[in-house]
């Protein structure tokens, strides 16, 4: 039997770091384990802003590298727990980000559809689901260096 395929032909197929498990990512023409490439640009920094940008919510940190918040079923804008821009901002501007942890999506279909869940944790007093964002492995390949001088102010 070929090692991989799934036994269940709906079971998708992700590889993982042998280090720590966490789901590896292509970005151009390089893999890497997602939590160390989040965690080398991200990891321990603070929210220092939040905006919508093509209808996708983007976090800004003091290393000054922003991620999108992208859903874990499509890559596209977070509908799964709708949350506005104004709650996203609320709840996170100021947060440090605390940890990562990986899952699975399971859809509701059948058979149902299944994607990796990346999920980033902020520091807090609330409940720890309150305080962490569950997103698409598109949000670690959306990480990019931002221009803070050309900003919106209010982000």
């Amino acid at each position: 039997m070929d090692a991989a395929r799934p036994l269940l032909p709906f079971m998708r197929v992700t590889q993982t770091c042998e280090r720590d498990g966490f789901p590896l990512i292509a970005i151009g023409d390089e893999t890497y384990c997602s939590v160390e490439y989040a965690d080398g640009l991200i990891g321990g920094q603070q929210v220092i802003g939040v905006w919508e940008d093509a209808g996708v919510i983007r976090l800004l940190f003091s290393s000054g590298y922003s991620l999108a918040l992208t859903c874990p079923c499509c890559g596209g804008g977070l509908h799964l727990r709708p949350r506005t821009l104004a709650d996203i901002r609320l709840l996170l501007n100021g947060r440090v980000l605390e940890g990562f942890r990986h899952g699975e999506w399971v859809g509701k279909e059948t058979p149902p559809k299944r994607h990796p869940i990346f999920a980033l944790q902020f520091a807090g007093a609330e409940e720890r689901n309150e305080r962490t964002i569950e997103v698409s492995l598109e949000s670690v390949r959306s990480l990019r260096r931002e221009d803070t001088a050309n900003l919106m102010p209010n982000a």
